[in-house]
C-alpha cells in the first residue's frame, strides 16, 4: 500500500469520534517496502494503533499512531525492541529512511523484533497537528525581550486556539499518556515484555515507562539523557560541557596560536561585555538588498551553543568566538536576519515539554546559577510559552527518578551541550541495575558516536539486548577531533 493511501486510512480513523472509551486496538495495513535510498531495502509490517486521546477525561476522541514492525531474523529472538524518538515530535517513520538509522534498525532486527512508531501529536500520527502561524519581527525591535516574548505568545495563542476550536484536548498530549500508548502498543502486538531504546526526549519517555510499567521492561538503552526533571536546560551542566570542549580546542596546535592565554570562554565573555556596552550595527546582504542588523549580547548568547562540540566540524565553534573577538559579527547578523520570521514547532513539542515542566527547587537553582552570566536565560522559551498552553499538571511525583531494577545501559557524551552528562549521572545513581558509559568527547548523539568510532560496540550491545549482563567499560575515548588551520588572524 502506498504512503498516501496508508495515511488516508489512518486519517479517517483518527477523526471519527467515539461514544465510549474503548480499549486500544491495532489495525494491520499490510507489508510495505522501505529503503534507505541507496539500494538497501527491508520489508515492514505497517499498521496503526488506535488509542483514546485522553484516558483521563474520557472525551471519546481517538488518535491513530502509525507503526512499522520488522520481524527478527534471529534464530532465538530476544525481547522486542521499541525505538522511542526524541524531539519531542520527531518521526521514526521518517527517520528510518536515513542511511545511519536504516543500518541501526537492521542491526536490531538481527536481535529481536523492532517496532518503530510515531508518538501522539508527532510525525504522521493523526490528527497531524502543526502551528502554521508566523510573524515577521521588526529588525529595529528585535533586541527587545518584551517585543520578542509578546510576539511568541501571540502566535502560540493563535495555534492553541485553532486546535482547541477543532475539539482537540491539548492537555492529553503529555508523557504519561505517551507512555500509556507505548504499553497499549506492546499489549496489542502480543508482547509480554519489551526493550526500550531512547535518546533525548525518547529517554525521558523511556524513564516514565520504566516507572509506570516496570513488569513489562526487559532491557533499556538510554542516550543523550533527559531525566524526569531535566526538561529545562541546566546552565551549569551546559557551561561545564562548553569548558571541556574549549579545553580541547585550546590545546590544538592549529588553534592554540590564535587563542588568548585565558582561553575561549574568557574571550567570549569579553565579546559579550563589549556588546553590552556597544551593540554593533552590521550590514547583511539579503536577496541583493543591504539590510542593517543590530548584534547585541543577547543575540550572541542565543547562538553561542550552536555547533559547539560538533565532531564533524570542530573548527566552527571556536572560529565563531575568535571571529567576533576580531570584530567580525557577520555570522551573528545573518542569524538575526533569519530569525526575524518567527514560527513555532508543532503543538506536541510544547505540550510534552511544558507538561513535564520543572520542579520548583530546580527552577530556583537555575535562576540563581552564575552560568547565566555567560549563557543568558537558556530556558527563555519555556518561560515565555508554557503559560500559554493548557498543560496537564503532572506534579512532582512525575519528576521523581525511576528506581526500578531493570537492566539499563546509559550512554552519554562529555561534549553533550543539549543534555549535559550530569543528567545521566543523576539518572544512573537512582537505578541499581544501571551502567553508565561515559563517552569522552562524545556528543548528544553518543549512541551514534559509538556505532561509528568504537568497533566493540555492536557486539557488546547485541549481548546486552540478548539478555547478557552489561560488559561495557566505564568510559570510552572517542578518536581525537581534527582541527583545521585558521586562515584569518
Amino acid at each position: 500500500m502506498n504512503n498516501i493511501l496508508l495515511w488516508s486510512v489512518l486519517f479517517a480513523a483518527a477523526l471519527a469520534p467515539c461514544d465510549s472509551l474503548a480499549d486500544a486496538s491495532v489495525q494491520i495495513i499490510g507489508d510495505k517496502t522501505i529503503t534507505d535510498g541507496n539500494g538497501e531495502v527491508a520489508i515492514v509490517e505497517a499498521g496503526y494503533l488506535d488509542v483514546p486521546e485522553s484516558r483521563k477525561t474520557r472525551s471519546g476522541r481517538r488518535l491513530s499512531l502509525p507503526f512499522y514492525r520488522l520481524k527478527s531474523t534471529a534464530a532465538k529472538p530476544a525481547a522486542p525492541i521499541f525505538l522511542l524518538a526524541g524531539g519531542p515530535g520527531s518521526s521514526w517513520i521518517d527517520q528510518v529512511a536515513q542511511k545511519e538509522n536504516f543500518s541501526e534498525v537492521l542491526f536490531y532486527k538481527s536481535i529481536g523484533d523492532v517496532i518503530l512508531f510515531d508518538q501522539r501529536g508527532g510525525g504522521h500520527s493523526l490528527p497531524e497537528m502543526h502551528c502554521s502561524q508566523s510573524q515577521q519581527l521588526s529588525l529595529e525591535q528585535l533586541r527587545s525581550p518584551d517585543y520578542t516574548k509578546n510576539a511568541f505568545r501571540k502566535i502560540a495563542r493563535e495555534c492553541r486556539d485553532e486546535w482547541l476550536a477543532k475539539g482537540v484536548d491539548l492537555s492529553a498530549y503529555n508523557t504519561v499518556e505517551n507512555a500509556a500508548d507505548v504499553d497499549d502498543l506492546r499489549r496489542a502486538l502480543g508482547y509480554r515484555s519489551i526493550s526500550l531504546i531512547g535518546g533525548s526526549y525518547g529517554s525521558h519517555l523511556a524513564l516514565q515507562y520504566m516507572k509506570r510499567y516496570p513488569e513489562a521492561v526487559a532491557r533499556v538503552v538510554l542516550h543523550g539523557v533527559e531525566g524526569p526533571d531535566h526538561t529545562w536546560d541546566d546552565p551549569a551542566g551546559i557551561l561545564a560541557a562548553l569548558q571541556r570542549i574549549a579545553a580541547v580546542a585550546e590545546q590544538s596546535k592549529q588553534l592554540r596560536p590564535h587563542i588568548a592565554a585565558d582561553g575561549l570562554l574568557a574571550t567570549l565573555q569579553r565579546v559579550l561585555d563589549q556588546l553590552e556596552a556597544n551593540p554593533q550595527k552590521i550590514s547583511v546582504n539579503d536577496a541583493g538588498v543591504s539590510t542593517e542588523v543590530i548584534v547585541d549580547a543577547n543575540l550572541v548568547r542565543q547562538i553561542i551553543r550552536k555547533n559547539a562540540g560538533r565532531r564533524s566540524k570542530p573548527n566552527a565553534w571556536p572560529e565563531l568566538i575568535l571571529a567576533m573577538d576580531r570584530g567580525d559579527f557577520s555570522y551573528a547578523a545573518s542569524v538575526a536576519l533569519k530569525r526575524r520570521m518567527l514560527s513555532l514547532s508543532d503543538p506536541m513539542h510544547y505540550m510534552m515539554d511544558c507538561s513535564s515542566g520543572i520542579s520548583e527547587s530546580r527552577k530556583e537553582r537555575f535562576r540563581k546559577d552564575p552560568a547565566r552570566a555567560l549563557l543568558g536565560d537558556i530556558n527563555q522559551e519555556y518561560e515565555y510559552l508554557c503559560g500559554e498552553w493548557p498543560v496537564a499538571k503532572l506534579g512532582d511525583s512525575f519528576r521523581s527518578n525511576a528506581t526500578g531494577n531493570m537492566p539499563t545501559l546509559i550512554l552519554h557524551g562529555t561534549w553533550d551541550t543539549s543534555t549535559p552528562i550530569e543528567n545521566a549521572r543523576e539518572v544512573a545513581s537512582a537505578l541499581p541495575n544501571a551502567q553508565l558509559v561515559v563517552v569522552s568527547e562524545g556528543t548528544h548523539s553518543a549512541l551514534y558516536n559509538l556505532y561509528e568510532h568504537w568497533p566493540p560496540f555492536r557486539k557488546l550491545l547485541r549481548g546486552f539486548l540478548a539478555g547478557e549482563p552489561a560488559k561495557f567499560p566505564a568510559s570510552v575515548e572517542m578518536p581525537a577531533v581534527e582541527f583545521q588551520p585558521i586562515s584569518k588572524k
